[in-house]
């Protein structure tokens, strides 16, 4: 029996291959911090699914030291194999926010399978936030470290637009990985 903090494995069963699928892919939109857990209630239900995961090290504040998590690269969201039956097991978790039907599944299947490829060979990834042109957002790393402005598109490529009123706007590339939406970033 797993233990609370236990990770569970990123593809139930384990032995099965992405595309070895035992019913249609699905998407289950998770509740906050609720992926591993519904994975593991997934588990004890007998429901096939692939939650991929990386590792992420931080340093703690207090002594500087690395400390290593086990993250789904897609927080908040778990594919899962499922009949209307086990659909109803999954909400009935109370983790699940909504259910996604994915349309097109030979698509969804071999980008999957691009996915799940690249991290058995060791492979890092890292999850890539996309902001949408309007969206205010506060750098909160690097030496622009504070600076707030606005994602605006600029002749096809995304861009942080700082304004001075009066004077008009200036814009730079910034690497997403290092802005916040301005609520998130409070």
């Amino acid at each position: 029996m797993k233990r609370v903090g236990d990770n569970p494995p990123a593809r139930f069963p384990e032995d099965k291959d992405i595309e070895e699928a035992s019913a249609p892919w699905w998407i289950a939109k998770v509740k906050p911090r609720q992926d591993k857990a519904l994975a593991l209630d997934c588990i004890k239900g007998n429901i096939e699914y692939y939650l991929p995961m990386i590792t992420k090290v931080t340093r703690r504040k207090d002594n500087n030291k690395p400390r290593k998590s086990i993250l789904p690269l897609f927080a908040g969201y778990l594919s899962f194999c499922a009949t209307t039956g086990s659909q109803n097991k999954l909400y009935a978790t109370g983790r699940v926010v909504s259910i996604i039907e994915i349309k097109n599944q030979k698509h969804f299947i071999e980008e999957m399978r691009q996915i799940y490829r690249t991290l058995q060979k060791g492979i890092s990834l890292e999850p890539v936030q996309v902001y949408s042109p309007g969206t205010t957002v506060r750098v909160f790393s690097g030496p622009l470290a504070g600076i707030v402005g606005v994602i605006t598109r600029v002749q096809n490529v995304d861009k942080l637009i700082l304004s001075v009123q009066g004077l008009g706007r200036a814009a730079m590339v910034i690497d997403a990985a290092n802005v916040k939406p301005l609520q998130e970033a409070a």
